[in-house]
């Protein structure tokens, strides 16, 4: 029986225990560190868990649980004696402005000198607490109850001309959350890719400049870094030239503005506040300059707006700015986006500037680490006279690490600002107050020898993945980190790269001045008077194999995690609250991610964990949620979905819930769910129109029902790499959720679902299986007959629709579907025209055969998987799918997706079982499993080349060391095979029909076969099938009114079910009913070769059924206008509109049946259409016009990709 038990928390020498206080409360399974971890969170303890000791009154340590069960009050005390943050003594008004002023850097390293890694000091009034210690910073930086980011110091004078942007806003502001939220997006890897070859080309531009300055020339090299970044981010992120790359021109007076005002924020700091304020010519300049800075970019706001790119959100970062929205369609302001422009030039072009320069600079004098730069260089091909590829400049790894250390020596920003919200003790005892700016001097923590051994001396070798494991994250942080990291990282990154390897090419850029050091009157750390020599470079080296970089024997991390150990502080850890996996799924795929996350989330420490079909769900069994009593947000039930979506319907496991928030939304329940956090992750196809339809009602109405929105809803496309997109969700999702609750990753628990499992786990991704005895006949006569599903339907006719000559086939088959379930609501149908036939397809024989050889499998053995061992499987994968004994041989004839490209998990599969027997092989499939170290993705590219199982056997025969129970975990579950049902169940009442394009891929010598389509075309007549009758659920259903108007868009076997429509309507007609009038739009390639069906469409032409019949030939010779069908669409537009529109008050109704490209297209020019005939003025309107025909059951698509 559970019992709970309240206790006394107070420090150690406090003198009044009813006020300072604080009261916990302890379960039966609480342990020591359980009331630790309490303690922390009452009484504001931002420290490691084993520096807390818990006394009692008299001093005894308590070291039990049972023996703090006994106390009423426990004493916490520390190693370290509590203790005020030390600092020097404060003057009147000025505080310690002349100590630390001007140079606040500086000032900070005489205060650590003095007082150790943490030391307080007053400006004018503002109390500050800075550190070197990254214990203490990582307190400082991460989003916690106790710190937070307020602008504050300097940043309070760049607000002033910056505004809102990212940079300059408060952390708990609404504009701040919402641009973060839409600018992401923006910063992606797939996005930054793209901006490569701008940025070249600018570079080539300076260096075009540079060369006409002669050896003798002393240069201020900063500056022309400057010009460049400074352009770079006008052109690729607004389309604004600011023309800078002419010496003999004067400054933009832009730069002119912004230069003054970041160059005087420092002296405005310095400042009392009534000096700001007075009529100076100091303050009229710096208000002339911000509001020129406005103006601008004002202005340029204002003319993208009128002009023709107005809504391409793909053009720049400016377009997706303006039309960006969040997932409740809110988007960023005019002002706002002005805010966001002005702090991207500031942020964009600053900081890369000082970098390039500080990295010219050091290569300048460590001659030995510009040689390998420049040999690496040299090794990856590239030159100032090509544009390079982003995949040379992700290959310029050792330059990577001179870049860190550049950032290291140099950091741009020389501190970080946060805010103390809570009173609380750091590391080292120190309190520190509510409202006091918290500071980490970064350029210090650089420098701090503890932390870097000899840290004055430049060495990229720092960087090197064992090095960088031996330091704390918290080490390093010229971009900050979390949520408030720079946005751009990546992109100044790229852009540092490109510009370094074009410039050392071309250049020899040479110092030999004094030492150089930065400008304290700078917010940024720029150099002060660095003149280069800039000398034609003639020694640049011939490529070598030799390896600049040395790539560490030792697994590498290959996404940032948050890892905590024992040194690292667990302050606001709490117990973990109950989480529940729900998923909407049609295929399996929704079920397996939820699985996998489910997975995780017990590896993560999660107790209470539930995996559950949406419908299942007991909120939508009771209609109601029964909030815990006296739980804190922190405890709030976290609910996480994962589904798919059917024509923009839910899923068949999640019908219930979908009635259930149609029900409360209804009864206006704005409050049934308060006290759950959710997210979503929505599956689905871009070449629907409905794409993320259901996962995106979901969302909404989760939060219309007044649950909390825990994270920004994920979307995976199946049209392109969905595993990819879920992985990369769950990354973020799991870093915010380990974040809010104080809980580790690390390499064995990582936040991607397809990374490598541990060795811990190794056993948990195999499937137990037990070979059985040929003595044991039932079980074997059993095997035989486990063919995953009954034959339950008869093949009667499969012939040729192509014509004699065609290189291409296309199946006419019809099946007996007497034997199978009625998927129809109209008594004695088995189907409705419009709905799907399911078919589970078969492997070919042969293919089998070779894989069972290649993995060392006899096909006629038997064997039996352990269903208790299949909890932790893949709900897709071969083990969690067979039941009962099955031979091997039915097992890869009936069960594998032996055609599919090997998924991420397959690999991971692998690669987890081979790490012992061949690491080589594992260490290269680890690298599929996610994007490495550079955010390059090379899985892609991967299947390209190995498509199938059996591709990945010939290329890594070290594959086949996997036992069966490993093989049977890894591979993946074929699944049933979706057709339009071409005849209609008036005409064929027992027999369905389908049209079937058999797919033959051809890639060099190697014929890659559909998997069904292939099996289909094999068959005989009077062939068993397996099959399932499918409903469209009226999203593509015949209309109810027999005499509406049928207008019919196809291309290739699309015409399908309209070969049902026809079917129909002409037995409709032949029994005396009056039907509407049909037309039908079909393109194909040639009318000799792949007409498909022309013999009965010209009949029901002919009886009066088809009204007109227009066919677009994409490939016939000569070529016609009416290539495609929107062509042929637009050249009969009267007529379609005509019947959309009847004057007889029965309007018609559009089916488009075909592939989602064609869709797209057909859609596009219904929309052209409605602008042409009146009904739409503008993009938006037609758009909406669409919307509407939808809604009124007079539109309809079934498309695939």
């Amino acid at each position: 029986m559970s019992e709970t038990i309240s206790l006394i928390v107070a420090l150690k020498g406090c003198e009044n225990i009813e006020a300072e206080g604080k009261i916990i409360r302890i379960g039966n399974g609480a342990n020591t560190n359980t009331v630790r971890s309490l303690a922390a969170e009452k009484l504001g303890l931002a420290i490691p868990l084993n520096d807390i000791i818990l006394e009692t009154s008299t001093g005894v340590e308590l070291t039990e649980i049972e023996m703090v069960r006994l106390q009423q009050v426990v004493y916490i005390h520390f190693h370290q004696q509590i203790k005020e943050v030390p600092g020097p003594v404060r003057l009147p008004m000025v505080g310690n402005l002349y100590e630390m002023m001007p140079d606040l850097t500086a000032g900070w390293a005489k205060q650590f000198a003095t007082y150790g890694n943490i030391a307080s000091v007053n400006v004018l009034g503002t109390e500050m607490v800075a550190t070197n210690d990254p214990a203490i910073a990582e307190i400082f930086v991460k989003e916690s109850e106790y710190f937070t980011k307020k602008i504050t110091n300097t940043l309070k004078e760049i607000k002033d001309f910056a505004g809102n942007g990212l940079f300059t806003s408060d952390s708990d502001a609404d504009e701040w959350k919402l641009a973060h939220k839409i600018l992401m997006p923006a910063f992606s890897p797939r996005a930054i890719k793209a901006y490569q070859p701008e940025m070249g080309i600018i570079a080539q531009e300076t260096m075009k400049v540079l060369s006409e300055y002669t050896p003798e020339d002393k240069v201020e090299i900063l500056d022309w870094c400057t010009n460049l970044t400074f352009e770079t981010i006008g052109r690729i992120g607004f389309g604004y030239s600011f023309d800078l790359m002419d010496r003999n021109k004067p400054s933009h007076p832009f730069i002119n503005a912004m230069g003054f005002a970041l160059s005087n924020s420092v002296v405005r700091f310095s400042r009392p506040a009534f000096m700001k304020q007075l009529p100076m010519e100091f303050n009229r300049s710096w208000e002339r300059g911000n509001n020129l800075m406005r103006s601008i970019v004002d202005q340029v706001i204002v003319e993208r707006k009128n002009s023709e790119f107005a809504k391409d959100s793909e053009k720049d970062l400016l377009g997706f700015m303006l039309n960006a929205r969040d997932e409740q369609n809110l988007g960023l302001s005019d002002e706002n986006i002005r805010d966001q422009v002005i702090t991207f030039l500031i942020a964009g072009h600053d900081t890369t500037a000082n970098t390039l320069a500080w990295v010219l600079y050091e290569l300048s004098r460590n001659p030995d680490i510009q040689a390998k730069v420049l040999q690496e260089v040299a090794n990856a091909g590239i030159s100032s006279d090509e544009l390079p590829t982003v995949e040379q400049i992700a290959s310029l790894k050792y330059l990577s690490r001179v870049l860190k250390e550049a950032l290291r020596c140099h950091s741009p920003l020389r501190l970080l600002s946060k805010y103390c919200k809570k009173d609380c003790i750091v590391p080292g005892g120190y309190r520190v107050k509510a409202g006091t700016a918290s500071v980490v001097s970064i350029y210090n923590m650089h420098m701090n020898p503890d932390v870097y051994e000899n840290p004055t001396k430049f060495d990229p070798e720092r960087w090197t993945p064992e090095e960088e494991q031996k330091r704390s994250l918290y080490a390093w942080l010229p971009f900050s980190t979390g949520p408030r990291a720079c946005i751009g990282m990546a992109f100044a990154l790229q852009e540092a790269k490109t510009v370094l390897s074009m410039f050392l090419h071309r250049f020899e850029f040479k110092y030999d001045g004094p030492d150089v050091v930065y400008d304290p009157y700078q917010p940024t750390t720029k150099p002060l008077n660095m003149f280069m020599n800039i000398h034609p470079r003639t020694n640049f080296p011939e490529p070598s194999e030799n390896i600049i970089y040395q790539k560490s024997e030792e697994p590498e991390e290959k996404i940032s995690m948050p890892v905590l150990d024992r040194k690292v502080s667990t302050v606001g850890a709490i117990d973990l609250p109950k989480v529940t996996f729900l998923f909407g799924t049609q295929t399996g795929s929704a079920q397996d991610y939820a699985s996998q996350m489910s997975s995780q989330a017990k590896r993560f420490g999660f107790k209470d964990v539930s995996l559950l079909p949406m419908d299942e769900w007991e909120v939508v069994k009771t209609g109601k949620y029964q909030k815990p009593a006296d739980t804190k947000e922190s405890q709030h039930e976290l609910v996480v979905i994962c589904t798919a979506t059917y024509n923009g319907l839910p899923p068949d496991s999640a019908e219930d819930f979908n009635k259930f928030l149609e029900t409360s939304i209804q009864n206006d329940n704005e409050d049934l769910l308060n006290g759950i956090n959710y997210a979503v992750f929505g599956l689905g196809n871009k070449n629907w129109r409905t794409y993320q339809a259901f996962p995106y009602k979901v969302d909404t109405s989760l939060d219309t029902l007044g649950a909390h929105r825990f994270f920004s809803p994920g979307v995976g496309d199946a049209d392109a790499d969905m595993d990819g997109d879920f992985n990369q969700w769950c990354a973020y999702f799991w870093t915010h959720v380990l974040g809010k609750y104080g809980v580790a990753a690390s390499a064995s628990k990582s936040v991607i679902p397809t990374a490598t499992l541990s060795a811990e786990d190794t056993d948990l991704s195999t499937a137990k299986v037990k070979f059985i005895s040929p003595s044991e006949s039932e079980k074997w006569k059993s095997a035989m007959d486990n063919k995953n599903g009954e034959y339950n339907s008869t093949l009667l006719v499969n012939r040729e629709l192509q014509k004699e000559g065609s290189d291409r086939s296309t199946r006419h088959i019809e099946i007996d579907i007497s034997q199978l379930e009625s998927a129809s609501s109209v008594e004695g149908h088995l189907y409705e025209a419009g709905d799907h036939i399911e078919i589970m397809p078969e492997n070919n024989p042969e293919e089998a055969e070779r894989i069972a050889l290649g993995f060392g499998l006899v096909l006629d053995s038997v064997f039996e998987v352990d269903a208790e061992s299949i909890d932790d499987l893949s709900p897709r994968s071969m083990a969690a799918s067979i039941k009962g004994p099955c031979t091997v041989r039915n097992a890869l004839i009936y069960y594998a997706d032996l055609m599919s490209p090997p998924s991420r998990r397959m690999l991971s599969f692998f690669a987890s079982q081979l790490h012992a027997t061949a690491p080589e092989t594992a260490k290269k499939f680890d690298s599929l499993t996610m994007p490495d170290e550079r955010n390059q993705d090379q899985y892609p590219e991967f299947i390209k080349k190995h498509r199938t199982l059996l591709d990945l056997q010939l290329a890594f025969p070290q594959v086949s060391r996997i036992d069966l129970g490993q093989f049977l975990a890894a591979v993946g579950v074929m699944q049933p095979r979706r057709y339009s049902i071409a005849s209609s169940p008036l005409t064929f009442p027992k027999h369905a029909h389908i049209s079937v394009g058999v797919v033959d891929d051809i890639v060099g010598d190697k014929h890659y076969p559909g998997l069904a389509s292939s099996y289909l075309m094999r068959l005989r007549n009077s062939a068993r099938l397996r099959a399932h009758l499918k409903s469209s659920k009226s999203t593509f259903s015949m209309p109810a009114d027999i005499t509406k108007p049928l207008i019919m868009v196809a291309a290739g076997t699309g015409v399908a079910p309209f070969r049902g429509f026809l079917q129909e309507r002409a037995f409709q007609k032949k029994n005396g009913q009056e039907v509407g009038p049909c037309i039908l739009f079909f393109g194909c390639r040639n009318p000799e070769k792949d007409y498909i069906y022309s013999d009965e469409l010209e009949e029901y032409t002919k009886s009066g059924v088809l009204v007109t019949k227009h066919i677009a030939f994409s490939r016939k010779n000569p070529p016609t206008s009416q290539k495609y069908v929107q062509h042929a669409l637009l050249a009969h537009a009267g007529e379609v509109w005509s019947l959309l529109f009847n004057n007889n008050g029965t309007n018609g109704a559009v089916y488009i049946c075909g592939s989602g490209a064609m869709s797209r297209d057909v859609c596009s020019t219904f929309q052209v259409m409605s602008k042409s005939f009146g009904v739409a003025q503008n993009d938006e309107e037609a758009d909406n016009f669409l919307q509407k025909l939808m809604e009124e059951k007079c539109f309809f698509q079934d498309v695939w990709g």
